[in-house]
């Protein structure tokens, strides 16, 4: 079966963006060019800028893209757990996987330090990690991870993602970091598993 259009440019656009954010990882995101994902995807260069006004929401989509497919994969691996202990040790475990030359890691790096520049990029990313955390904060409360309050709920689901970001930081730093493991401890600070 031959392709419509609007399969056609659906598929343009995934590899417009599959290649640019591969880019971003090999070079950085200020050395990405329409020329070079046009190369890489194959594609003729005006298909960039058909598909996207600049360069620049070219990116934007890519990185957000990408931080839109993790949240949701770290959403689902949280949420086959039995309980709140083990969700967040599922999440730690799928965190653990990411070192100091994995592409998702080089990724969110330069995308985290492109929206100290960027809006609307800053806006975008803002409004997924919060998205991200209500979904952590109601699964918590469903869970019984926490006192059942929405403060309580909300504040452990931020300091949940801060810890893990800053886990993934300092873990890019400095890779022998990955041979500790933080789940124990991490769920215990979250209060969702016992001490001891």
């Amino acid at each position: 079966m031959t392709p419509t259009s609007a399969e056609r440019g659906q598929e343009t656009r995934r590899r417009l963006l599959d290649a640019a954010a591969q880019l971003i990882v090999e070079d950085g995101w200020g050395a990405v060019t329409t020329r070079r994902v046009a190369d890489r995807a194959e594609l003729r260069p005006g298909l960039v800028h058909y598909h996207f006004s600049t360069v620049t929401d070219l990116l934007i989509e890519a990185a957000l893209a990408s931080a839109r497919r993790e949240m949701t994969r770290a959403a689902e691996a949280m949420s086959q757990a039995d309980d709140a202990s083990g969700g967040v040790i599922q999440v730690l475990e799928m965190v653990s996987e990411y070192t100091a030359t994995d592409p998702t890691t080089v990724l969110f790096s330069e995308m985290l330090l492109a929206s100290t520049r960027l809006e609307r990029l800053r806006t975008e990313l803002a409004e997924l990690m919060a998205e991200w955390r209500g979904g952590v904060a109601e699964w918590l409360r469903a869970a019984g991870g926490t006192s059942g309050s929405q403060d309580d709920a909300e504040a452990t689901a931020l300091l949940l993602g801060a810890a893990i970001d800053g886990l993934v930081l300092h873990r890019l730093i400095d890779p022998s970091l990955a041979r500790i493991s933080v789940s124990g401890p991490l769920a215990r600070l979250a209060r969702v598993a016992p001490a001891g």
